[in-house]
């Protein structure tokens, strides 16, 4: 007879933790984010609350290159424009949730806008249209001339602000955490359900073979246009969420080099898979900020060896397991499922 788990019906099938050992890692693990603020603080508190930023805004790139398959590779204009146009709306006395979501809207519409040349070409070419944008937005958020659009080069973003006009009012470090780590909640939650809805499987057949969606009747230009809407809402979000975190905004922040360290963040994990997103984004933070202040503490003068010794740990990983760490994850937990017999 057979030994381990399996399934008995579709509805278990269908579920989002399908698994006895995924049920429990999240009764048991689900209240540690909310337990931290009362065991840490200070920089480490604001490096989760940066972990759960930076994962709304790779989700968002899951959606647009994991789900649909295109590159992107404006990431730091994205956030750009969703900081500083929350920093626009907060100025005008709306509350930081409609700030924010004006942000994410506007980091939408022109993310739809630099992908429409997706009704034409495809792959890398679509992604210099991207790259474009990126030069762009640093070259519009350091003129001048633009300051009556965006508010100036740089900007301080009130620390003490009303979630909802003047109400809930968000005043510590201890609130933008609580804020980062709902919102990612919420958005990992969506992410994992959209994936089974038919868009998110539309999504993956544009993904895997656009011709063949065509012909199923799939409209392709719609749905890659959709996908760029979507995750350029949740990067723009996630940047009126970092402008608030950090207090300050200056262009030199969302630079290209922001965008690769996300797309760093994406395939370390697991690309197209919310679990993989997640795993990468918390894995690589920990792991530059742990770098960087053992280079601190240790050897100052050589703190320009970070990114190589980052970079060659990252090539390492990848070439043992090219589908991301989450990938290895797998292949274990089906090891364990199954134990001690493998049959």
């Amino acid at each position: 007879m057979p030994c381990g788990e399996y399934f008995t019906d579709y509805g278990s099938r269908m579920g989002l933790f399908r698994w006895r050992t995924q049920r429990i890692a999240l009764v048991f693990g689900l209240p540690i984010p909310f337990l931290l603020p009362f065991v840490i603080g200070g920089g480490t508190l604001n490096l989760f609350a940066q972990i759960y930023i930076f994962a709304i805004a790779v989700l968002g790139l899951n959606v647009i290159l994991g789900y649909a398959g295109e590159i992107v590779l404006a990431q730091g204009a994205f956030m750009a424009i969703g900081a500083y146009s929350t920093s626009r709306m907060l100025g005008t006395g709306a509350g930081l949730l409609p700030a924010m979501i004006v942000g994410g809207i506007i980091a939408a519409g022109v993310s739809v806008a630099f992908g429409l040349p997706a009704v034409r070409v495809k792959g890398f070419y679509i992604a210099i249209s991207t790259l474009a944008l990126q030069f762009i937005a640093e070259w519009f958020f350091l003129n001048d001339k633009a300051a009556f659009i965006h508010g100036g080069v740089q900007q301080t973003v009130p620390v003490d602000v009303g979630l909802l006009g003047s109400f809930i009012r968000i005043s510590s470090r201890t609130d933008i955490y609580f804020l980062a780590l709902i919102s990612m909640l919420v958005f990992a939650l969506l992410s994992l359900n959209f994936s089974r809805t038919g868009i998110g499987r539309s999504f993956r057949a544009v993904h895997e073979n656009d011709l063949a969606a065509a012909v199923l009747g799939i409209n392709v230009f719609r749905n890659k246009l959709l996908a760029f809407a979507i995750g350029g809402f949740m990067i723009g979000f996630s940047g009126g969420l970092y402008a608030v975190l950090i207090g300050f905004l200056d262009p030199s922040f969302f630079t290209i080099e922001l965008t690769l360290q996300h797309y760093v963040m994406l395939l370390f994990g697991g690309l197209g898979r919310v679990w993989g997103a997640l795993l990468g984004v918390t894995m690589v933070a920990i792991l530059l900020d742990n770098l960087q202040e053992f280079f601190n503490t240790y050897a100052p003068d050589a703190t320009s060896l970070i990114p190589v010794i980052f970079g060659a740990i990252i090539i390492v990983v990848l070439a043992v397991e090219p589908k991301g760490v989450l990938a290895a994850l797998g292949q274990l937990k089906e090891y364990l499922r199954k134990w001690p017999y493998a049959y």
